[in-house]
C-alpha cells in the first residue's frame, strides 16, 4: 500500500501539469511562419505614423534598417542563429562581415595600419521571417496570434558571378 501512495500523487501531478489544461479559454492551433518582403512592410511606418507622430523620422526608411538600429540602440536583442547567444548592440552593423587591413600613409611617409570592416548591405536584408502561434479563444470565438520572433533574412549571392543563391537567417530576434 506504501507503494501506491508515492505513483498514485506522481499520475495526478503528470496530469495537472500539462502545457493546455481543460480550464484554459485559449486553445492552440497551429505554429505558422509567414514570410515578409521588406519592400512590402513599408506601409505599416507610415500606419504608424498616424497613431504616433513622434515616429515620422523613420518614413522612407526600410524596414530591416528600423529594427537593426532599434538593436543598436538597446531596444530589442538579436540573436545569432548558430550559437543562440545575443549579437552585440554595436557590431550589428558589422555582424560576420569580413575585414581588412589598410595601409595609410601621413605626409612623413610613415605607414599606419588600419582595420576596415564592411557594413550590412540594407539592399540584401529585404525579407522577414515571422514566426507565430495562433490560438482560438472558445469563450468568445476569435483567433488570436502571438509572435515568437522574428528573422532577418539576407540574400546570399555567389562570389564569382554574383548569382543569386538564395536567403541566409542574419539575426532572431524574440518576443
Amino acid at each position: 500500500m506504501k507503494k501506491y501512495i508515492p505513483i498514485a500523487a506522481i499520475v495526478i501531478s503528470a496530469f495537472s501539469s500539462f502545457a493546455q489544461n481543460s480550464h484554459s479559454n485559449r486553445m492552440l492551433v497551429r505554429h505558422d511562419t509567414t514570410l515578409l518582403k521588406a519592400a512590402e512592410c513599408e506601409w505599416i511606418v507610415k500606419l504608424l505614423t498616424k497613431n504616433n507622430p513622434a515616429i515620422t523620422s523613420e518614413i522612407g526608411k526600410p524596414v530591416p534598417l528600423i529594427i537593426l538600429q532599434a538593436i543598436e540602440k538597446g531596444k530589442l536583442k538579436a540573436f545569432d542563429l548558430v550559437t543562440n547567444k545575443p549579437i552585440p548592440a554595436k557590431e550589428i552593423f558589422t555582424w560576420k562581415m569580413a575585414a581588412d587591413t589598410i595601409s595609410a600613409y601621413d605626409d612623413a611617409g610613415n605607414v599606419k595600419y588600419t582595420v576596415v570592416q564592411q557594413r550590412h548591405s540594407f539592399d540584401h536584408l529585404n525579407r522577414l521571417r515571422v514566426f507565430q502561434d495562433w490560438y482560438f479563444d472558445v469563450l468568445t470565438g476569435k483567433f488570436n496570434s502571438v509572435i515568437k520572433w522574428i528573422e532577418l533574412l539576407e540574400e546570399i549571392h555567389s562570389s564569382s558571378a554574383s548569382i543569386f543563391i538564395g536567403y541566409l537567417p542574419f539575426c532572431r530576434i524574440y518576443y
